[in-house]
């Protein structure tokens, strides 16, 4: 799998067992990246995971569970983890200047950019497909 950015929805559908073929989808590409790589999130997605996956799911999971999920994914040679500073939050407002945009998203884009990602796979097609340079990848 050639890299790319694993959105925080995709995330959520893998250990979201009330979201049927989503999950599945969803499951069964985190599985490969588990096993071969290519795999690449933001500090961010795996903070809005969090919080979704133990707060706003319909069977939410419990907290220590969802900590040993994020550290694995840390730990994982088979994932890359990037992530923001001042410049990419400055980049992120341009983003939302040019694209109207909403900030979340629009720093993603800014880290994806400043790390040369240019594959994000996400259901939010209509914010990340403004962005320029960036190829979005709806896996449903």
């Amino acid at each position: 799998m050639p890299d790319k950015l694993i959105d925080t929805n995709i995330l959520v559908y893998a250990y979201d067992t009330s979201e049927g073929t989503k999950h599945e989808v969803s499951k069964s590409l985190l599985k490969q990246v588990w096993e071969v790589g290519g795999g690449i999130v933001c500090l961010q997605n795996l903070m809005e995971f969090f919080v979704v996956i133990t707060q706003k799911v319909e069977n939410p999971i419990d907290v220590a569970k969802a900590k040993t999920i994020v550290e694995d994914i840390l730990k994982s040679g088979n994932w890359r983890i990037i992530d923001r500073d001042e410049g990419t939050f400055l980049s992120a407002i341009d983003l939302v200047s040019e694209y109207k945009i909403h900030l979340w998203d629009a720093l993603i884009g800014a880290c994806m950019k400043e790390n040369e990602i240019t594959e994000i796979v996400t259901e939010n097609k209509e914010d990340f497909e403004k962005i320029s340079d960036i190829k979005v990848i709806v896996p449903f």
